[in-house]
């Protein structure tokens, strides 16, 4: 009767992997496809922007996302990812936190950061515009984060682009980029919460059951992923914020727009990446069938990194100087060494993303402090002549020796292994990085 059985079982599970990695795929294409036309609808904003004069509202976009970031980070450490990966009395304790006291501490540091750099020259409407940007995206995260969960990714694939259109068509109506990217968040933020509310679980307003006891509680439960925060937004703001300290608010804007746009592509691969990291925390958790989590998302967006970083390397000169119409030399050679940098950045978030997802915050957050010290150094080693060329460079030179040393990590845990695994699909949680050949393991 067993014998008779067994195949019948194999079968089943083949089918249900098979079924799992379509899923996973269509998933994958559906988020990156969204990211990349929000990409897009970011680089065509800000080359509006730059070929209309706004240069200031960019420089001052950017300069308050770096410092807000920052301040942000400093308050909720890791409840971004603590949200999307953790328990529900853990998710209770961060949607508490930011809106109890991450929320108020960002409006008064927009208050305070908008007339410290209006004295270097920036304009104070658009800074406090940026700023509000920054805190209405802090308040939609936490509802894309549900969204996320729930993988219903072609929801808000739909809203974090329409909005985008939105945002696009108030600035070529001559709204301002900073007002037109607020206008935007707002609306995005009202449409995310529309589509939580509405699921089937009936979920409650974004502001329902909050607690101050939860929320100085979290400052407790997301210690364990506090250093990766702190380490992903030193890498990601640390260079915009040195330059702005010794260059122009005209250098800083052309800077920052190609910083944007670099992170704009980070975000297309990010979206990809978060797809297995969603299906990895709800196995964890045990939410839904549980079915093994294949590598396929990681090795498509590894390889829509290189072609975008191909492709980006390529037309960087016709992309500064027609598209974007910037004035500063050597603008073409910083944003290919942002390019360059991007394969690498997707090895290290595809690394990091798979740990959160699995529970193994230490390791994540050992890719993130290392991508910070590195950053750190480089910007240290020039800070009393830093230009735009070296803030790239450090940037880079970053990613790529983290990425290599995870990528010589695991291909030494491959020649050591005495007898390798076989197939594409994970191994019990803890394991898998070492036991699928291919995959990405920790140095």
């Amino acid at each position: 009767m067993t014998a008779e059985r067994m195949p019948t079982t194999v079968n089943v599970t083949a089918q249900s992997l098979r079924a799992g990695n379509s899923k996973l795929r269509a998933n994958t294409l559906v988020t990156s496809a969204s990211s990349l036309a929000n990409g897009l609808l970011n680089a065509a904003m800000l080359a509006y922007a730059a070929r209309q004069g706004q240069t200031g509202q960019i420089a001052a976009y950017s300069v308050m996302t770096a410092a807000l970031t920052w301040i942000a980070i400093l308050v909720m450490g890791g409840s971004s990812l603590l949200y999307v990966s953790g328990t529900e009395h853990e998710r209770l304790a961060a949607r508490s936190q930011r809106l109890l006291i991450a929320l108020p501490v960002m409006a008064a540091a927009t208050c305070l950061l908008s007339g410290l750099y209006a004295a270097r020259g920036y304009a104070s409407t658009a800074l406090i515009a940026a700023g509000c940007v920054l805190m209405l995206n802090s308040l939609a995260e936490l509802r894309y984060s549900d969204l996320i969960r729930q993988l219903r990714f072609v929801g808000v694939s739909a809203a974090s682009t329409g909005t985008r259109l939105l945002a696009l068509g108030l600035l070529v109506g001559g709204v301002p980029l900073t007002a037109a990217l607020a206008t935007g968040a707002g609306v995005y933020l009202l449409s995310v919460e529309i589509l939580v509310r509405r699921a089937g679980n009936g979920a409650p307003p974004i502001w329902s059951g909050l607690s101050v006891r939860a929320a100085k509680g979290a400052f407790r439960l997301n210690r364990r992923l506090m250093g990766y925060s702190i380490g992903d937004a030193f890498s990601a703001r640390a260079g915009t914020l040195a330059l702005s300290l010794v260059a122009s608010p005209h250098v800083v804007g052309c800077y920052g727009a190609l910083v944007s746009i670099y992170q704009a592509l980070v975000a297309v691969v990010f979206s990809g990446l978060r797809v297995p990291m969603a299906m990895r925390t709800r196995r964890r958790h045990r939410i839904g069938p549980p079915r093994p989590v294949s590598r396929e998302a990681e090795v498509i967006t590894t390889a829509a990194a290189l072609v975008i970083s191909a492709g980006i390397v390529g037309f960087a000169p016709w992309l500064t100087s027609d598209v974007l119409d910037l004035d500063v030399a050597g603008a073409a050679v910083w944003l290919q060494m942002l390019a360059i940098a991007l394969p690498f950045a997707t090895v290290n978030r595809a690394f990091a993303l798979s740990r959160i997802g699995d529970g193994d915050y230490r390791a994540a957050t050992r890719t993130a402090i290392a991508l910070a010290i590195i950053v750190l150094v480089g910007l240290a080693a020039q800070f009393a002549e830093l230009t735009p060329t070296g803030t790239a460079a450090a940037a880079g030179i970053a990613e790529v020796s983290v990425a290599v040393a995870i990528l010589v990590g695991a291909a030494r845990r491959r020649r050591g292994r005495s007898a390798p695994a076989v197939g594409t699909a994970d191994a019990p949680i803890g394991t898998e990085q070492a036991s699928v050949p291919g995959s990405v393991t920790a140095p």
